[in-house]
């Protein structure tokens, strides 16, 4: 027995000022705990007011018929039934009739749906059949005027929670400490992975992100993160929690459609209302972990930095650029505090494998070193990317490689399965990972080394026309070539197999089944084929990453060519401003050959550029496209719209006879963004999507898949217009 004191009759003053009506007695030990610190005495306390409702029940089932508390008959049974409404452990007497024993309210998902409740068992049927959690946890109002001593302590309660979120714990200024307090407070609401998500559903979740989004951003390392997801890191570990959240909050801004279908089936609309609701919750709970003085926060980690990256991808993919810019310029900070800075002897290359603060006894992580690596040319290709879309900035510049500060190697060319602490497995030779594909992705991007180099320095009006022609002319030939060593694998498909392929995938009976847990998915959910056929999901990832190759490709080479046309304009309106008469007769024919070649070359591949756009179209799936979410869209609208929207003396007779399905092309595109993460909704608040506008979205992508069947059964571009 513990020498604790009993509570103060202060203490039992509140309990009691709280128990204005029968009904509310048991709630009373649970909120005098809150005031209570020590956990014996909290005991103490709970069985002193339980025993107080019980004697005060027994003098109200003494009284007359029709004397007693407001809305209930006193009768021998009342007492039973106090005991039954608390769940704190105490059985109810089986020589009772449950009948007359039974809560006298609905459970919440029957007062939510506002059905009639069959409480006489727990779960009741309602929720037996719906097969949902049965549960009895909503406030239940009382009647007459607030009680102002439970007012008071709610407020207590509500300015604590305020306190540890945003990291200022009692004695205890340190960043670190602050964001582990705000963990611990499970005795007023655990912020935990399901802060996010219902379980089963962020489960489903977790393994779509490394299915449709790890194909393109490899990172974190998915047998690690699986573990610490397992052992549920997100209640122990802050920093594990706000990678999570961000994780989920990247993959539902890319893939809102299939989040949302999972939620519908877990009767979790609520939390989900539209993408844009979800994705700002993850960002909240991300940041909430991190408390306001992570900014002094001393070491920080990769978990960090990843983190920073999926939060200013969801930024990018909602259209909320500001912070997109913040959160990934708050990445390349990161990596530069974890190695990507100048090396400590010349000739070596930045690694992220050295950790001084780590306990580990190894030396050197191959994990946290690969994870780094992938991490940070992933961050590169972003901002090519956003530079080519014509979105920049002064915070989001990562220097050319130099001699004394050079860019990391490459990751290593094995999947995550082979990347160990100690050591990496090397795969056999022509083993097509999925840093195969990443990889061609960072060669096709760092083909504008030399115009973003150029740019950074002086500006591309600096060089001589002679010389800016043949830079982009140099540049295009590279990203031209780098496709023609890809492995069959990530290779498109033979015109005359579009088509069919196309029909094969839409004709499989494959779809996204919400989950039907706790039974098991059916055969035809894609995800349980994905899980028992993991050479399906291979293929998949494959196609996934084929897509964001042939479009990133084309949305560099575009950029290559507008860009000569652009310089060359200026050019030629200075030279008419300005001549030139110094040169002689041979150097003048000899640059105007040259540049009539160039001319000749970027027009050439212009219209290429169409073909190769309508062709790539033609070969993927809505349900490789769909993944990609607004990057993919963002990419294909941008080449569309370059190539519609040039002058006339621009276009050559394919561009010219492809303008009515460019046309087409971008009104479906332009349609798919209205609906998308950060769309408006006909619903009276901006935050919730209707049924109209669901509909409306798989119309935009029915409409989509359709445009792109066409296309591909008219025999490619060569039947544009028929």
């Amino acid at each position: 027995m513990s020498d604790s004191p009993p509570p103060s009759p202060s203490q039992h003053a509140t309990a009691h000022a709280y128990a204005s009506n029968g009904l509310e007695i048991l709630q009373a030990a649970s909120d005098a705990a809150q005031a209570i610190q020590n956990p014996q005495a909290l005991q103490h306390a709970a069985a002193a007011v339980a025993a107080e409702a019980v004697s005060q029940v027994s003098q109200v089932s003494q009284q007359p018929q029709g004397v007693g508390m407001p809305g209930l008959a006193p009768g021998p049974d009342m007492t039973q039934q106090h005991l039954v409404a608390g769940t704190g452990g105490v059985m109810r007497d089986p020589t009772v009739n449950p009948k007359l024993t039974r809560l006298r309210r609905a459970c919440d998902m029957c007062s939510m749906r506002k059905v009639k409740c069959d409480d006489s068992n727990i779960p009741c049927r309602p929720c037996r059949e719906l097969g949902v959690e049965c549960t009895y946890e909503r406030e239940t109002k009382r009647r007459g005027p607030p009680n102002k001593h439970a007012e008071a302590a709610k407020a207590a309660k509500r300015q604590r929670l305020e306190m540890a979120a945003v990291g200022f714990p009692p004695a205890s200024p340190s960043p670190q400490t602050a964001a582990k307090a705000l963990m611990n407070i499970s005795s007023d609401g655990i912020l935990d992975a399901e802060s996010i998500a219902p379980m089963p559903v962020l489960e489903l979740l977790v393994d779509d992100f490394f299915t449709y989004i790890h194909p393109l951003a490899p990172f974190p390392h998915e047998p690690t993160f699986r573990q610490s997801f397992a052992n549920r890191e997100d209640r122990t570990r802050p920093e594990f929690l706000g990678l999570l959240a961000s994780m989920v909050g990247a993959l539902v801004a890319s893939f809102p459609r299939s989040a949302r279908e999972h939620l519908k089936a877990q009767h979790s609309t609520h939390l989900f209302p539209k993408a844009i609701v979800l994705v700002e919750k993850c960002r909240d709970i991300a940041l909430l972990t991190r408390g306001s003085k992570w900014i002094l926060k001393q070491p920080k980690t990769l978990d960090d930095a990843c983190t920073s990256y999926f939060l200013g991808l969801a930024g990018a993919y909602t259209l909320q650029w500001n912070p997109a810019r913040h959160f990934l310029a708050e990445t390349l900070i990161l990596m530069r505090e974890l190695g990507f800075m100048r090396p400590k002897h010349a000739g070596d290359l930045p690694t992220f494998g050295t950790d001084p603060y780590s306990t580990e006894p190894l030396p050197f992580n191959h994990v946290k070193d690969q994870i780094g690596k992938r991490l940070f040319w992933c961050l590169l290709l972003g901002i090519r990317s956003m530079t080519q879309l014509g979105i920049t900035g002064t915070d989001l510049v990562i220097a050319p490689s130099t001699p004394s500060l050079p860019y990391p190697s490459y990751p290593e060319n094995v999947d995550d399965i082979c990347v160990l602490a100690n050591e990496i497995i090397h795969q056999a030779e022509g083993t097509v990972t999925l840093l195969t594909g990443f990889r061609f992705g960072i060669d096709i991007y760092t083909t504008m080394n030399g115009v973003v180099s150029l740019e950074l320095a002086y500006g591309m009006n600096t060089l001589p026309w002679a010389d800016q022609r043949i830079l982009l002319r140099d540049g295009l030939m590279a990203a031209k070539g780098i496709v023609d060593n890809l492995p069959p694998e990530l290779q498109l498909s033979a015109q005359g197999e579009d088509a069919n392929s196309l029909a094969t995938l839409d004709e499989s009976g494959l779809q996204y089944v919400p989950p039907v847990w706790p039974n098991a998915q059916p055969s035809h959910d894609v995800r349980n084929v994905i899980k028992t056929q993991p050479a399906q999901r291979r293929r998949l990832q494959y196609e996934i990453q084929k897509a964001n190759i042939f479009m990133s490709q084309l949305a560099t080479r575009s950029y290559f060519v507008e860009l000569y046309f652009n310089l060359r304009d200026v050019h030629l309106a200075d030279e008419q401003n300005n001549p030139v008469e110094d040169r002689s007769e041979e150097e003048r024919a000899l640059q105007d050959a040259d540049d009539k070649e160039i001319f000749a070359l970027m027009a050439a591949e212009r219209e290429l550029i169409v073909q190769n756009l309508l062709e790539v179209l033609g070969s993927i799936s809505q349900r490789n496209m769909e993944p990609n979410g607004l990057s993919l869209i963002n990419k294909i609208r941008q080449v569309a719209s370059t190539l519609l929207n040039d002058s006339a003396d621009r276009k050559g007779p394919v561009a010219i006879k492809s303008e009515e399905a460019l046309s087409q092309l971008i009104d479906i595109l332009i349609k798919l963004e209205k609906t998308g993460p950060a769309a408006a909704s006909r619903a009276g608040d901006p935050n919730h999507m209707t049924a109209e506008d669901e509909e409306e979205e798989l119309r935009h992508w029915a409409d989509l898949r359709e445009y792109q069947l066409r296309f591909a059964a008219s025999g490619g571009y060569a039947g544009v217009g028929i």
